[in-house]
């Protein structure tokens, strides 16, 4: 039988930036491992990649595109995997699939799927069943039962029989997952993407009760994980089989047994293998940090959650917070980056709590930069979880899309998912001491500050109060007046936003107005190339004296300009090496122009330059295409700059500043 297997499309965020990341999806190639030991044929379906390559896009059209590339396989059925925050996709997917091929057995599990079965088969008739919790153990009996539609011999499934909803028995977990089978990393194009690292499930299952997580309703509290051996063995198969030496090790909390971590560590020490994990602060000491660093450690990632104690134990993380200077300081002290994850939106936040989170947010940001990443997420409900249980009947929607859920894409996406919110309940929210606006205010404004980096961050906090929640408060003070004035008309805290902040409360030419405009054009070229896999450039020829009436040529997607601003990199300079004098950078007034650039092959790394008023002026003049023509006679008469000499402009194509359009086809040029 062949089964196409679909993967969610969503982003993810990694230092403040949302970009795709395109690792296979381990469940689903388990799965295909599985299949194939069994004389199936498993296909994996990656919508984030056709998305990547610019294949399909974040409109109306992805969902009938989407299903139309899975028929193009001929599967015999089809499986989705699920999370809540993109489900709608999962759901208009597999309508078009059952309009378009109504007896295509059409299969759904993952963590949303089992904890609503009986919620989705009632209201989405697309689906035939649903494979609750870990699946390898009953995906090839349910494939036996398909052809005949007999599903309650299949062992931890729903579905619809009589219009009934039957769930079979069969929710064991794995104990032992050192008896799966390698997961079936060839079906990902692992060598055409560059994949310099890869993910391994590590093991499964939380032991904790944090009342808004619902890891354990999907895998169980048994903390599982894989033998060091096999652990190691999979490391090795992957770096003979693609070359990968770094490896990102997938479990939640992947330090709570310390003794089978040693034993890793132990084991894997000396292969020259590096890799990063999960943990909570009190599940890791001093001993064991040395003991991962020594073994290939390079980052970890820490659920903090909550600034506040009383946050802390209301949400059931009781994470002694006290730990958090000292286990970041040995981590760094070990070599090792971390990443520590906050969140904000809890129905019991108070004021004083929120500021709390913001300030330990704003210790974070006084630290080491290059090693720390620091993320705030605005809380969403999540099925499964003793927080939903206790707010169920209070939840609201508002169609706010918050960093975790997928976009708005057809005409009905909203309506679909405001008029079933025990589905579609993490695209609502919690009702809340604080109201929805300060939350969602707070945490669409911190994506945009950390994308001004560590330093500028660091500053802007000395010079407005000396604490991180004092620099938000200021701003949501603002936010207020101009709320007030706009008659309750609300704005997007976004980059725009804060551009106009500033201008509007220190003015257009003060120092921290031109700073943060600088470093917002740098993040949104970082936030381009994020998206990208690969740039490829190649020398386009010249037309050379004789003019090409349909050549036309643009300013190229990975170049900003910035006019009449301060010295921005060398104040960002001085703000790196230390604290500066507010004072001393409000008496510069030379003003200059930039060119921010993203040259290949570091595609994350901004270059700037100086540039002349007349070479910005054309610049800008180039965000529009423009034939020859144009560049000769419109750009004197609408800047009053001579026309550029050819030679100028075919330097600006090679080092990829400018690109070319001929017809339909566009090459950025060689840099």
């Amino acid at each position: 039988m062949r089964v196409a297997f679909v993967d969610n499309l969503l982003f993810e965020d990694f230092e403040g930036i949302h970009r795709y990341v395109l690792q296979p999806h381990l469940g689903l190639i388990s799965l295909i491992a599985v299949l194939e030991a069994g004389g199936h044929e498993g296909l994996l379906v990656d919508p984030k990649l056709e998305v990547s390559r610019g294949r399909l896009s974040l409109d109306e059209d992805l969902y009938p595109l989407l299903a139309r590339r899975i028929l193009d396989l001929r599967p015999d059925a089809v499986g989705f995997t699920s999370l809540g925050c993109n489900f709608i996709c999962t759901v208009k997917v597999a309508a078009y699939l059952r309009r378009w091929e109504p007896d295509l057995p059409i299969l759904l599990g993952g963590p949303h799927a089992t904890v609503l079965a009986t919620e989705i088969l009632n209201r989405f008739p697309q689906f035939d069943v649903i494979v609750r919790g870990e699946a390898e153990r009953k995906i090839l009996p349910l494939l036996e039962c398909l052809p005949k539609r007999e599903f309650l011999r299949a062992p931890g499934v729903s579905f619809r029989l009589a219009g009934t909803i039957w769930n079979t028995p069969g929710d064991e977990i794995i104990e032992d997952l050192d008896t799966l089978p390698v997961p079936a990393y060839h079906c990902h194009p692992i060598r055409e993407l560059g994949l310099s690292s890869l993910r391994i499930d590590a093991g499964r299952g939380c032991p904790f009760q944090c009342t808004f997580c619902s890891t354990a309703s999907f895998f169980g509290r048994k903390y599982r994980l894989k033998s060091a051996a096999r652990l190691v063995a999979e490391m090795d198969f992957l770096h003979r089989e693609y070359g990968v030496s770094d490896f990102s090790l997938t479990h939640d909390l992947f330090t709570v047994n310390r003794h089978k971590v040693a034993e890793f560590c132990h084991a894997v020490e000396g292969r020259g293998y590096t890799w990063k994990c999960s943990a909570r602060m009190d599940c890791v000491s001093e001993e064991l940090l040395d003991i991962m660093s020594a073994a290939g450690c390079r980052s970890i990632y820490y659920g903090i959650e909550a600034g506040s104690e009383r946050m802390q134990k209301i949400s059931k993380k009781h994470l002694d917070l006290q730990l958090f200077t000292p286990i970041l300081d040995h981590t760094a002290r070990a070599g090792m980056s971390a990443t520590v994850s906050f969140i904000t939106g809890y129905p019991e936040e108070e004021l004083e709590d929120q500021r709390a989170t913001l300030d330990l947010i704003g210790v974070s940001i006084g630290r080491d930069a290059p090693l720390l990443n620091v993320q705030l997420h605005l809380l969403t409900p999540e099925p499964g979880t003793e927080l939903l249980a206790e707010y169920r009947d209070r939840i609201a929607y508002d169609g706010h899309i918050s960093d975790f859920n997928f976009p708005v894409l057809e005409a009905d996406d909203s309506a679909v998912m405001e008029g079933n919110p025990s589905v579609f309940i993490n695209h609502h929210y919690f009702p809340a001491t604080l109201s929805r606006a300060r939350h969602i205010f707070v945490s669409t404004l911190y994506q945009v500050l950390y994308s001004l980096g560590f330093p500028l961050l660091r500053h802007l906090v000395a010079v407005y109060g000396g604490t991180f929640s004092a620099l938000v408060n200021r701003m949501d003070e603002w936010r207020m007046d101009e709320w007030r004035e706009n008659n309750g008309a609300s704005a997007v805290a976004d980059a725009s936003w804060l551009q106009r902040h500033f201008e509007a409360t220190e003015g257009p030419d003060h120092y921290l107005t031109g700073l943060v405009a600088y470093m917002l054009k740098a993040a949104e070229l970082r936030r381009l190339a994020s998206f990208e896999t690969s740039f490829e450039t190649g020398k386009f020829p010249w037309p050379g004296s004789e003019w090409d009436p349909d050549a036309r040529y643009r300013l190229s997607s990975r170049v900003a300009v910035i006019r009449s601003v301060p010295d921005c990199p060398r104040m960002l300079e001085q703000l790196m090496a230390g604290p500066a004098d507010p004072r001393a950078f409000s008496r510069r007034r030379k003003r200059l122009n930039f060119m921010l650039h993203l040259r290949p092959p570091q595609n994350d790394e901004v270059h700037n330059s100086v540039v002349t008023p007349a070479c910005a002026a054309l610049l800008e003049f180039s965000r529009a295409s423009r034939t020859l023509g144009e560049y000769r006679a419109r750009f004197p008469e609408e800047t009053g700059y001579p026309a550029p000499p050819p030679s100028f402009l075919q330097s600006l194509l090679e080092q990829g500043i400018l690109e070319v359009k001929q017809g339909i086809l566009e090459v950025a040029g060689a840099a």
